[in-house]
């Protein structure tokens, strides 16, 4: 298992800076995963973490090993790190064991060495037997699991995963993650993966690291970019959140839509800004006397829960409750609001 110390890396093309003064640590043996959007820098993060692009400046190490700078970039092959890119990219003119065995020098292994790590590999993705097919006679999910086998292989220090699931329908992707993700841990393999699923990034990583033109936005664990994120907009990037503008006064109350509570000790200050809230964080009644009045414009069934979309009577604002089913509910009904979770207040810039 290997640790990554990323310190303030910077990566060019041309004169576009594309990842600034950026910086993180993954100790060995966990999962981190790059979440945010298309043109970010997500992929061009990992590609240089695996050694395909040079930085402009600062510095990578796996373990204690400098793996790149500004100067000097230790080729991939030297690296030691399995990458996986989208929709696996397996070599079509190659069979499922050449694919395997492709990373594996026969100046360094036999082939009786490298046989056998071809048979252990399928029988660690779940497919004994398929040595000889070729990658068009693979599922999607077959294709992803034998370059997921291709990485491990070479017994990588760090595996990098770039969107691989993004091509799956939905069920596939979600057991094909379960199983990578499980079989990674199984190995105590240090990893990251590129994503734009949030709900991916939550339950695939000990670490997320959420990504905005080229800089870290928030990095920590999945509940704590969730629970506490460090601005409506990271709010909003790791989960459905509601922003409702509010009112904190001094002494320490904040004033919005749905209440006025206390804040989180040491809040003393006098501002507007916005409250965030989860969806879940919000409770809706037909019966109840507490709350505010609502009437309920929309619903969204999803089977084990819904969302239900609510206009408060006495203002303009829209709330969006989750709630688990079975439920009794319907559009048109008169309804009560409550807010039941933390104040996560933001002061105006």
């Amino acid at each position: 298992m290997t640790s990554l110390d990323v310190s303030h890396l910077s990566v060019n093309f041309g004169d576009r800076t594309v990842i600034n003064d950026l910086s993180f640590t993954l100790q060995a043996g966990e999962i981190a995963s790059l979440l945010g959007p298309s043109g970010c820098g997500k992929t061009t993060l990992l590609r240089a973490i695996a050694g395909l692009l040079q930085p402009r400046e600062g510095t990578i190490r796996l373990g204690t090993q400098l793996v790149g700078l500004s100067s000097v970039v230790l080729p991939p092959n030297k690296r030691r790190t399995g990458y996986v890119p989208q929709q696996g990219a397996l070599f079509p003119h190659l069979n499922v064991a050449q694919n395997i065995a492709f990373g594996l020098s026969k100046k360094e292994f036999s082939q009786a060495e490298i046989t056998k790590t071809i048979s252990e590999m399928l029988a660690l993705i779940g497919m004994p037997g398929y040595e000889n097919q070729m990658p068009t006679e693979l599922s999607g999910g077959q294709q992803t699991r034998v370059a997921l086998a291709r990485a491990l292989a070479i017994k990588p220090k760090m595996v990098l995963l770039d969107e691989p699931f993004s091509a799956l329908d939905a069920e596939l992707r979600n057991e094909l993650r379960s199983e990578v993700v499980a079989l990674l841990r199984a190995q105590g393999t240090t990893a990251i993966l590129v994503t734009h699923d949030r709900e991916e990034a939550l339950v695939s990583s000990d670490k997320v690291v959420l990504m905005r033109d080229g800089k870290i936005a928030q990095y920590g664990s999945p509940e704590e970019v969730y629970e506490s994120p460090i601005s409506p907009s990271v709010a909003v990037s790791t989960g459905d959140a509601l922003v409702l503008s509010a009112h904190q006064a001094k002494d320490g109350s904040t004033s919005y839509a749905l209440a006025t509570l206390s804040a989180p000790t040491g809040a003393v200050s006098t501002n507007n800004g916005y409250v965030v809230i989860r969806p879940e964080e919000i409770s809706v009644s037909k019966s109840s006397a507490a709350g505010v009045a609502g009437t309920l414009i929309q619903l969204d069934y999803y089977g084990h829960d819904a969302m239900l979309v609510v206009k408060l009577s006495d203002s303009s604002e829209i709330i969006r409750a989750r709630v688990a089913g079975p439920m009794d509910f319907a559009v048109g009904d008169l309804v009560k609001v409550e807010h039941r979770g933390p104040i996560r207040f933001f002061a105006n810039a």
